[in-house]
């Protein structure tokens, strides 16, 4: 959709600074002095896979990283080139699609390597494969006394070889957490194991964006940053030195009423008001990815100043108090992610807000939410509903 189209649109936007995207990427690197596997599963955080990716390929990304194979789909029949990690397991009779697509398989299990080294074979080709190793998480992975058999399972392989060993950190986020160094010895060894054994893996990666910000000795050959490129810490505990925030999420006042003392404000009247009350309705709700649980509890930016949510927010709709920003006109732009006079509001608030954290506020913003992409001076809007 081109810019002029969006007259057509409601305002509820997700502006991303593709720019500010790209030059976090590039603080990211410079702080791990390595080169980046970017994390663009999951819709690329919920900011819009595509633009997202085909910037940070064009910033020289080592590594794009998903979690599903229909993900990296996406991006080879977009034109993208850049190598793409499956970050996450892949069924068995997935493995043809995922090498048809030149996508790099993840080793989680003995029996997926089979059918990796099978259909490699079948093709007549030598497969790169990461080795995905349990370092103390207890997910998907091998752990530590199950390595030697991978490795001997692996070493029978001729078209399959080990380019890369890789980890999850469970406690990246808190800094004083002993798993953290717990985790990192392990996962150490077990690179080493791989060495022993005659293989000499290139990418040896442990730093998420916490490891990469707050961990140093997770700082191998490659580091895997996802919400830092959108300039968000991973946790407040964690230093975030040089991001900038590069998503903006912005709606407008669709409706002003006034309402008398007690009337009360939305599903189940969960509030009423104390005395006259100017209140503006939004053309936004839970259907949009706010969420249900900041009703009484958020606020939003009107010209600067903080207004509250009035009552529940419902699928499509979401009631402020206009007071502290009057006077107010219809039309006027509210700010729900974003910078106002001294005022900011981020997806980290509505993560405290709702007891959640930032990764499923970001992911939560739904196709309704048109996306406009900012971009080296020019700007484009995207509305997933409507492709």
């Amino acid at each position: 959709m081109t810019p002029s189209d969006t007259r057509d649109l409601r305002p509820t936007v997700l502006e991303v600074d593709l720019d500010a995207v790209v030059r976090n990427a590039c603080t990211l690197a410079e702080t791990a002095g390595t080169p980046l596997l970017a994390v663009v599963k999951a819709n690329a955080y919920g900011v819009g896979a595509l633009p997202v990716a085909r910037a940070l390929e064009r910033a020289g990304a080592a590594f794009l990283g998903v979690a599903l194979v229909e993900e990296g789909i996406q991006f080879r029949r977009a034109g993208l080139s850049c190598p793409i990690l499956m970050l996450g397991p892949v069924q068995p009779d997935q493995v043809p699609a995922l090498l048809h697509h030149d996508l790099v398989p993840s080793v989680y299990s003995v029996e997926f390597l089979r059918a990796v080294e099978a259909e490699a074979s079948r093709r007549g080709r030598t497969v790169g494969v990461h080795l995905k190793v349990d370092s103390g998480m207890g997910r998907v992975g091998f752990r530590e006394e199950e390595l030697p058999g991978l490795l001997a399972a692996l070493g029978r392989c001729r078209n399959v070889e080990l380019e890369g060993v890789f980890s999850n950190l469970a406690s990246g986020d808190d800094p004083a957490s002993p798993q953290n160094a717990s985790q990192t010895a392990a996962f150490l060894r077990m690179v080493e194991a791989c060495r022993r054994a005659g293989f000499e893996p290139r990418w040896i990666h442990l730093a998420n964006s916490a490891g990469l910000l707050a961990h140093p000795a997770t700082r191998l050959t490659l580091c895997r940053p996802g919400l830092t490129l959108y300039g968000l810490r991973p946790s407040e505990a964690v230093p975030a030195p040089g991001l900038g925030l590069a998503v903006r999420l912005e709606t407008a006042v669709l409706q002003i009423k006034t309402l008398p003392p007690g009337t009360p404000v939305g599903y189940g009247a969960t509030y009423v008001t104390d005395g006259p009350r100017r209140v503006g309705i939004l053309p936004v709700g839970y259907g949009d990815g706010l969420p249900r649980s900041l009703g009484n509890v958020g606020h939003v930016l009107v010209g600067g100043a903080p207004c509250a949510i009035l009552g529940r927010v419902s699928m499509d709709l979401t009631a402020v108090d206009l007071e502290p920003a009057w006077p107010v006109a219809p039309g006027q732009r509210v700010l729900l992610w974003g910078e106002e006079g001294t005022r900011k509001i981020t997806p980290w608030d509505w993560a405290r807000w709702s007891g959640t954290i930032p990764y499923e506020i970001l992911t939560g913003i739904s196709c309704r939410v048109a996306r406009r992409y900012v971009e080296n001076g020019r700007s484009w809007t995207e509305v997933g509903i409507l492709r």
